[in-house]
């Protein structure tokens, strides 16, 4: 395999998403207990956007009463 069949190989892979942390446990290129902790930083990440979005949505309720 070249270089480049490598790197365009690898590309898809992310240890951000599920699909892509399975494919590196399954190659033996992360451990079980590595995964474990990124999906865990995944969910972190989720509800730390969910929060967010929350907040904006309250924000625009609020602006909305003020205008009334």
């Amino acid at each position: 395999m070249t270089d480049e069949e490598y790197t365009e190989e690898k590309e898809g892979e992310s240890v951000y998403d599920e699909e892509g942390r399975k494919d590196l446990v399954e190659d033996d290129e992360m451990s079980p207990e590595e995964e474990g902790f990124m999906k865990g930083y995944e969910d972190a990440d989720e509800d730390k956007e969910k929060k967010e979005s929350d907040e904006d949505e309250d924000d625009k309720d609020k602006d909305e009463d003020d205008k009334e």
